[in-house]
């Protein structure tokens, strides 16, 4: 019997799941953030050796024994990264075990779709695009935040609404909802009380947090102001897509674009639908879909697609223990 590895490292926490080639779930261990830019590389060893050992001891078997590992890492963004993380990191911990090491959007991608190929789009705190064609090529767009290009996330969304209820208190744009959805968050008795306390640093953008869903809310109300937002950022996030689609010559493909973060749950479907329509200008076979399950279980699947196909039975015995393991758990594998 093969055992395989998947280590899934964000910003916030770092999980690891055990399955062997069946698609049976063996084993489950979490930590705190393992991502060395959070705080270093010391602390980030641990945390990755703490969640591993974990899921290790509930399987029941040794790291020797793991046949092949998936690693989905966040922090891991340019070659320097990999190699760092390499020397520092994952070859004191696994040795000569094989391995896919990708960051953490490719682990979202393979979690995202059944299909071993694809696109994510990822969209939350910050955004980015990555890809994987038939042949295995890998292709990435964004990740690297607003200072190196990247356009649409939730944050910006967030601060541009609250740009438009500047604006529209000063006539520079019509009238707009998002004015009450930001005075109603800050509970402020009116705009320029809204406007007092946040200029006299009473209250920082952090106490109006999450403000995308404010210009969310406004859109599916028919606010001309967020609507406006929501394209805006749909047009770009979609160019995110055609981009990796291009250098990965996908454009002519069907595979699906997998939708993971907040900003595609919000409750206005403009930015979801004014991405599509961009994409299948370009990519027509395409397909925008909500992930499957979370990038842990993708990390999984990457370290079996290292020594086996996965096939339909495989994935749906997978899918079902998955279930179960949600219940052993107490945490969520398929995604929300």
């Amino acid at each position: 019997m093969l055992y395989f590895l998947g280590l899934d490292v964000g910003g916030t926490k770092t999980h690891c799941l055990i399955g062997d080639e069946a698609g049976n779930v063996l084993g489950f261990g979490r930590a705190a953030t393992g991502n060395y830019e959070v705080h270093g590389v010391g602390p980030a060893l641990e945390e990755n050796k703490k969640a591993i050992n974990a899921a290790l001891a509930d399987a029941g078997i040794a790291l020797n024994e793991i046949a092949g590992i998936g690693m989905g890492i966040a922090g891991a963004d340019i070659p320097e990264d990999y190699v760092m993380l390499e020397r520092e990191i994952y070859t004191p911990l696994f040795g000569d075990i094989p391995r896919d090491f990708q960051n953490d959007s490719m682990a979202g991608l393979r979690g995202g779709t059944q299909a071993p190929h694809g696109i994510v789009i990822a969209c939350g705190t910050g955004c980015v695009c990555a890809g994987k064609n038939r042949a295995g090529d890998h292709a990435r767009a964004g990740g690297l935040g607003e200072e190196f290009g990247d356009e649409c996330t939730g944050s910006q969304i967030g601060r541009d609404g609250l740009q438009r209820v500047w604006q529209a208190r000063d006539g520079i744009i019509p009238p707009t909802l998002l004015t009450q959805e930001f005075i109603d968050r800050a509970g402020a008795k009116g705009v320029e009380d809204l406007f007092l306390r946040l200029y006299r640093r009473q209250i920082a953008y952090a106490d109006l947090q999450p403000m995308a869903k404010l210009v969310f809310d406004a859109a599916s109300k028919g606010d001309d102001a967020a609507s406006k937002i929501l394209r805006k950022g749909g047009r770009y996030l979609a160019a995110m897509v055609i981009a990796v689609a291009r250098r990965l010559d996908m454009t002519g493909d069907a595979f699906d674009v997998v939708m993971a973060g907040s900003v595609f749950k919000g409750s206005s479907p403009i930015l979801k639908e004014t991405m599509r329509a961009e994409i299948e200008t370009v990519c027509p076979k395409a397909r925008t879909v909500m992930p499957a399950f979370e990038p842990v279980v993708g990390a999984l699947l990457m370290g079996m697609e290292l020594r086996l196909e996965i096939t339909p039975e495989i994935y749906e015995n997978l899918s079902n223990q998955l279930l179960k393991a949600e219940a052993r758990y107490h945490t969520r594998f398929k995604a929300e």
